[in-house]
């Protein structure tokens, strides 16, 4: 058996929220568990917005886990997951993001390679492969 027959497919997700972040970053992460029980978290951190008109913070975080979902499910999971916390379309135009769940990398496929650059991302990414059990 191959690694990804014994694990899954192995995912790099990001989370975000400028609305009640603490609140909604946990809940999202608590539904994400249950998802994924495997999930592995960095350590959130809050950074300045990227082409959002609102000036509030975000409270981001990164997660490795593994999944035997295929690709559409899991987002149909996240989107559940979003709209759960109050995430609706015409927030996002007014910058009220209550949590934003990203699906950034399915294997070695970049889905969202332009987020990976971002340096709450890499140093989430550092931080859990220097956690590696």
């Amino acid at each position: 058996m191959n690694r990804k027959e014994m694990f899954g497919n192995q995912i790099i997700i990001a989370l975000g929220s400028n609305t009640n972040p603490r609140q909604n970053m946990e809940r999202a992460s608590s539904a994400i568990e249950l998802l994924l029980p495997d999930i592995r978290w960095s350590e959130a951190v809050y950074t300045a917005p990227e082409a959002c008109s609102n000036p509030a913070l975000f409270l981001n975080r990164v997660g490795i886990a593994h999944t035997s979902l295929p690709v559409a499910d899991l987002i149909r999971h996240f989107k559940q997951i979003e709209r759960a916390l109050g995430r609706v379309p015409e927030n996002k135009h007014q910058g009220i993001i209550s949590i934003d769940i990203d699906l950034l990398q399915w294997n070695s496929e970049l889905l969202k390679p332009d987020d990976m650059q971002r340096g709450y991302i890499k140093e989430g990414i550092r931080q859990l492969s220097d956690r590696r059990v």
